[in-house]
Parts: structure tokens; sequence; C-alpha cells
């Protein structure tokens, strides 16, 4: 069974537009890289150092959960790609018991594509199916002083018609928030785990990565600024299109251009401001530079790898709405809703 020529399109689009923004090899996971909530994609799509009063940030850095995060409920909805839908829910329950310290969180996340119209060998119409991505993870964190640690565990899935793949994957965070200053720093570890079921005999990669951020906020300045590391075990990965980064040697060939050390260095960083308009309302910028240099259409220009975005807190609501540019003008739109008890 096959897909039609639109669904296997937007379904591949989907899936390397993950992966190029993530700068690793394509896997059954690669959905994990995709930002799940408004604020972090306005914010360039990761972001491991804002230790702020928002419950989905700990999708990003365990670490994050924090005790003011209790009782509070995230639903963040993203229409990705074409039909494709990217849903999560983040929720940290209020525990009374002293054999339950420190901090818990729950996370659900489902990423649709849509239905496809199956074919058979020769083109005949068979039943329709669909493709999903999902991830149930549990989070646990605690704090000692002014550092933080915390844990998530995380069971992922990706199902496409008859098949699916299965992994046991888990997220490594720590954070330290200066005592006086608005200066946080973060470093985590993940998605560290194990496969448990692949697509048939293909064996997947796993998803891993390794992320340092630093958030820091001027005193006399209503701007936070966030840059973030992503990929600092491996130095190279930027992808090398030989079809599109070319020039010509002396005899008029064609000979794949280098990319130069400073290039690559860039392509691990996310930088991103937060202007702080008021204390219940926030503008949200960021600058992604991998997703800028692998998603750019080559004599295209445009914003490709900019997002923006807004926030607004009321008494016991946050709403945010954000959008970041993939390929010029289009890309991934993400609404979300807190709420704080």
């Amino acid at each position: 069974m096959v897909r039609s020529g639109l669904g296997l399109g937007i379904w591949c689009f989907s899936f390397f537009a993950s992966s190029a923004q993530s700068g690793v090899s394509p896997n059954s996971f690669s959905f994990l890289h995709i930002a799940n909530n408004a604020r972090i994609n306005g914010l360039g799509g990761n972001n491991v150092s804002l230790a702020d009063n928002d419950i989905n940030l700990f999708s990003f850095n365990p670490a994050l959960l924090d005790s003011a995060n209790a009782g509070q409920i995230g639903l963040s909805f993203s229409p990705y790609l074409a039909s494709s839908k990217f849903l999560t829910l983040n929720y940290s329950p209020k525990f009374t018991q002293k054999s339950l310290a420190g901090n818990w969180g729950i996370s659900l996340q489902n990423l649709n594509y849509g239905t496809f119209q199956g074919m058979d060998a020769v083109g005949n119409l068979t039943n329709e199916f669909s493709a999903n991505d999902f991830s149930l993870g549990l989070t646990h964190s605690r704090k000692v002083n002014y550092i933080s640690f915390g844990i998530a565990a995380k069971l992922v899935a990706s199902v496409l018609e008859s098949y699916s793949s299965v992994a046991f994957l888990t997220d490594w965070g720590g954070t330290f928030k200066h005592p006086t200053h608005d200066l946080s720093f973060g470093i985590v570890a993940k998605n560290v785990g194990f496969i448990l079921k692949s697509y048939g005999n293909i064996r997947s990669e796993l998803p891993f990565d390794l992320q340092v951020g630093a958030s820091f906020k001027p005193k006399y300045m209503p701007v936070r600024f966030s840059l973030t590391g992503h990929h600092l075990y491996v130095f190279d990965i930027a992808y090398n299109n030989p079809t599109f980064n070319f020039t010509f040697d002396e005899q008029g060939n064609k000979i794949p251009k280098k990319i130069s050390s400073a290039d690559k260095i860039s392509r691990h960083f996310i930088l991103s401001t937060e202007i702080l308009i008021h204390k219940n309302f926030n503008l949200l910028l960021g600058y992604n530079f991998l997703r800028r240099k692998e998603l750019l259409i080559n004599g295209l220009g445009g914003a490709t790898g900019f997002s923006f975005g807004a926030n607004i807190r009321l008494k016991k609501l946050d709403f945010a709405i954000s959008h970041s540019i993939l390929t010029s003008p289009k890309g991934q739109t993400s609404f979300t809703l807190n709420w704080r008890r």
C-alpha cells in the first residue's frame, strides 16, 4: 500500500523539515524537535534556560519544571504543514504528600499528518489510512538552592498505516538561576534511550541532542535575551547539497562549495529576544541559524529562519500566538493557552 502523490509530498516535507531544523539525519521521531508551544515557537524553536512561570517550558528542559507550575495546564495547537495538526497538553499536578516531594509534570504530544489514500501496486484505490506521531511523558524535578535538576521519561511512537515504531526515551537537565540578577543557564541531554520496536527491518536512529543555553535581562532594559546551542556533541551539522551549493572550476566543471567553519559553528545556535512591553504583555522574536541555512530557497531570499509572536498574561490565563517562517512565507503558526489555579 502506498500514499497518493499529494499525501506523500506533504508527509515527506513535514518529515524532512523537522529533520532540517534539528540538523540530524531523519529518524522515526523527528517530531520531537518541533516547537510544541507558541512561546518557544516565537523564540526560534528551542530554549533550555528560560526560567519563568510557564508550564510548557519543561518540555524543553525538565529542570525548568518549578513548584510555581503546580496546578497549571497548558494546551497548544499548531496547524503545522498542509493538513497536519500538532497538539500538546502539559499538566503539573499538586501533591500534598511528603512522599511525593519535588515537582511533577505530565506531557502528551500528537502530530497528526491527516488521512491518505491507499493504492495497490498497480494504482487501484484501496482503503484510506492515517499517520501519527505520539509522545507521553512524565517529568520530575527538584531544586537545591539555585540549581534545579530534572528528568523526563517518554514513551514515543510513530504510526504509519499498519507500520509502527516505538521507543523509550529520557531527558536529563539542569539549570542555574542567579540569586540577584535576571540570569539563568540551562543544559539538557535529550532523547537518551532505546528503540522498542522498529519499522520492519529498518533500524531507526534516536534523535539525541545535547543543548546548552543562557537567558539574561539587563537591569534597566525591557528586554530578555536568550542564546541556545544545540547538537553540541558534533561539530559539523551542515547539509551541503551539491545540487544547489556549487561553483565552477577553471574547466567549467561543477564542484561543491565548501562550508566555512564559521558557518558550521553558527548553525548550532538560536538567538531570541522577549520585548517586555508590560508585565502582562511580551513580544517574541527569534532567529534560527540552522533553519535559515537549511530551508532557504536559493535565489528567493525571504525571512526563512525568523520567528515572531506575542504573549499575553491575564489573571489566571495566558495566551500566546506565534509564527516561525520555514520556507518564506510558509511556516508554523502556534497557539497556546495556559490556565493557572
